[in-house]
């Protein structure tokens, strides 16, 4: 079976992905998935080249990056011992 999933190494500033196109540009770096609960840099979605779907980086995640996406920031309020900056692969839960 063929694999249709993608890994995009950087987006060009002029490029917008659909979460922006839809929400409008946010200065976070980074995105929280609610399906898998771990955050990744929003440049490096995987693109469902099947249906032209953005989706959770992480391989295992069926997690779309439009709709089950969270910039880090909105995650991140009222959990203030977070850090600024999250680790990749590193499971955070939304509810503790």
């Amino acid at each position: 079976m063929p694999n249709y999933f993608t890994t995009w190494g950087s987006i060009r500033m002029s490029e917008l992905t659909a979460r922006e196109k839809i929400f409008g540009v946010s200065p976070d770096s980074f995105l929280w998935c609610m399906h898998c609960e771990r955050a990744y840099p929003k440049a490096q979605v995987r693109i469902d080249h099947r249906w032209g779907l953005e989706m959770c980086h992480y391989k295992d995640c069926d997690g779309d990056a439009v709709l089950d996406a969270w910039d880090w920031s909105r995650y991140r309020d009222g959990r203030q011992s977070l850090p600024e900056e999250p680790e990749t692969g590193v499971t955070y839960p939304l509810y503790d």
